[in-house]
């Protein structure tokens, strides 16, 4: 079965980890120490490694999203990230 998420944020920590705001994701599915293609269409821009899962701040306007970690630095602007045509895809 496939993974299929919708990117809509991105948040670069000081640390190097980068974390996804993505929508779209089913629970069922660990992601976690998964590796997930960044793609657009046709176009896959990156593999990222899923490191961990962050808690969303203001649950309750973001109620649809779900916050990943990446220790992978991410090939992706903020306004592709907020453009809503980027995905996480994997299986």
């Amino acid at each position: 079965m496939e993974i299929k998420m919708s990117v809509r944020e991105k948040f670069e920590l000081s640390d190097g980890v980068t974390i996804l705001a993505c929508s779209g994701y089913d629970p069922k599915f660990d992601v976690i120490g998964k590796e997930l293609d960044l793609i657009r269409g046709n176009e896959v821009r990156q593999t990222l490694a899923i490191t961990g899962e962050k808690k969303m701040l203001n649950q309750k306007a973001n109620f649809d999203l779900q916050a990943f970690e990446t220790n992978d630095k991410v090939l992706l602007s903020q306004q592709e990230a907020q453009s809503g045509e980027w995905q996480l895809i994997g299986s």
